[in-house]
């Protein structure tokens, strides 16, 4: 029985598309770094250098749509790569490309990992392959292209492939779920801080509902959970940003550990966002 061919998802980039999926990453991280700045300026200072309004126009503007851009950008480069005995075919979704092992003269890993990890394909002419191979998991791959060519051995011990191959292996479906950071897990907070402001405003948990009605009610809810929301979606930003350049240095100084430092990174973005936020709250009503 034949042996099968091995297949590996992944996304195949235009180097321009790619250019723009990079930059549209970079806008929205400088933009969400620029925020936690003013909000740390503002908590500092409490002169509310920057509007409700403002904020959310500007996060919506230049990180929320910058994102989505990226996702719709990832979306339409998914392609499936079969790496055979003889050819590497690329699948996408109107193109197939086949190319033959031998005129594969290098692999390299890309220089810059944005969007995300990847390699590229030297080929013997001297050219780059048309696309750019965005790899989430590159050491099943360059595995799989075997010894040959030469540079794949090296590709493969590169710090940027430990690096992506460590982020690929150290996510978790249910911790690190959007639904669950960014979508439930606000409302323990927004919860806490609601009813305070009923106790304390209204002298009950439901004493602006009595006086004011449903919607004042449902009104002033909506506010203190947008409020946490976004703050919580800085505060989760600021450290994924901070680990990020954390293991991506340690990575460079430790190439063999890359994945006991993604383990720890990880964990620490954990650490201080569900435990963190809780212990800040209790903090507050203690002192």
């Amino acid at each position: 029985m034949p042996e099968a061919v091995p297949h590996f998802p992944v996304h195949a980039w235009k180097p321009a598309i790619r250019l723009l999926a990079a930059g549209a990453q970079v806008m929205s991280t400088a933009n969400l770094l620029f925020f936690m700045y003013i909000f740390a300026l503002d908590t500092v200072t409490g002169e509310g250098l920057v509007t409700p309004q403002r904020a959310a126009i500007q996060l919506v503007g230049f990180s929320l749509l910058p994102t989505f851009l990226t996702w719709l950008l990832r979306r339409s480069s998914k392609a499936t790569l079969e790496v055979g005995p003889e050819f590497l075919v690329l699948t996408l979704r109107e193109e197939r490309f086949e190319v033959p092992r031998e005129s594969i003269a290098s692999v390299h890993p890309w220089r810059l990992p944005l969007p995300g990890a990847g390699v590229v394909l030297r080929m013997k002419s001297g050219r780059l392959f048309t696309h750019h191979l965005e790899v989430p998991s590159p050491l099943p791959l360059l595995a799989a292209l075997g010894e040959v060519p030469p540079t794949v051995a090296s590709a493969a011990q590169h710090p940027h492939s430990l690096f992506g191959q460590a982020r690929y292996e150290g996510r978790r479906k249910y911790w690190d779920s959007v639904a669950l950071k960014f979508g439930l897990f606000p409302l323990i907070p927004t919860g806490i801080m609601f009813r305070a402001h009923q106790y304390i405003t209204f002298g009950g948990p439901f004493g602006q509902y009595r006086m004011f009605g449903l919607t004042s009610y449902l009104k002033t809810f909506a506010g203190y959970w947008i409020l946490f929301t976004t703050s919580l979606v800085l505060y989760a930003c600021f450290w994924r940003i901070l680990s990020e350049a954390l293991a991506f240095a340690l990575t460079w100084l430790m190439p063999s550990r890359a994945r006991g430092v993604r383990q720890s990174v990880e964990w620490l973005c954990r650490l201080v966002y569900y435990v963190g936020i809780p212990a800040i709250l209790a903090l507050r009503f203690l002192s």
